[in-house]
């Protein structure tokens, strides 16, 4: 996959070595083909103390920070985190989570997401609040990070992700990635 990078204002860098979570995120834009550049081309100049390492839309992907290194994303999951952002709002309806432009975000993400579990033997698997503050690794959204560490009141991507749904995705490219 051919990831357009352009480096973010804002991030530490680290060359970590382990990774132990993908965190998802709806980036409060709406719906464009152009969303995950334009997120990308924010990142790098914002005033704003926040990044992120991937940002989605229905035909792109984008990258800000490299994955080695920590991006200021989900305070309390920076550190052993790579965040996504998705384009969406947190208060997208679940039929509006299955429009053709959301599917095409969501398998996206999925597809991008089995990459980085592949690439960090990270497992495929769901992490709620309580799996957080037990140290598990997996797959998390930002509600889940704010809920787990309170360092936050971000409650992304929304009641009406379809987790399943993203989840059965990753699991399902996983075993196609080579």
């Amino acid at each position: 996959m051919n990831i357009p990078f352009l480096a973010a204002r804002h991030f530490k860098p680290a060359g970590r070595t382990r990774v132990d979570l993908v965190v998802i995120h709806s980036a409060e834009i709406g719906e464009s083909l152009d969303g995950a550049e334009a997120l990308m081309r924010a990142c790098a100049v914002s005033e704003r103390v926040a990044s992120w390492h991937f940002a989605v839309d229905a035909d792109s992907v984008t990258q800000s920070v490299k994955e080695e290194d920590i991006a200021f994303h989900a305070p309390g999951a920076n550190a052993n985190g790579i965040g996504i952002e998705l384009c969406g709002r947190a208060r997208q309806t679940e039929a509006e989570w299955a429009d053709d432009f959301s599917r095409s975000v969501i398998a996206r993400a999925a597809n991008l997401t089995a990459a980085l579990c592949r690439r960090w033997s990270i497992p495929a698997a769901f992490v709620p609040a309580d799996g957080l503050l037990r140290g598990v690794r997996g797959v998390t959204t930002h509600r889940e990070v704010s809920v787990a560490f309170k360092k936050s009141t971000h409650d992304d991507p929304g009641p009406n992700w379809p987790t399943q749904r993203f989840m059965d995705l990753v699991r399902q490219y996983l075993s196609q990635v080579a």
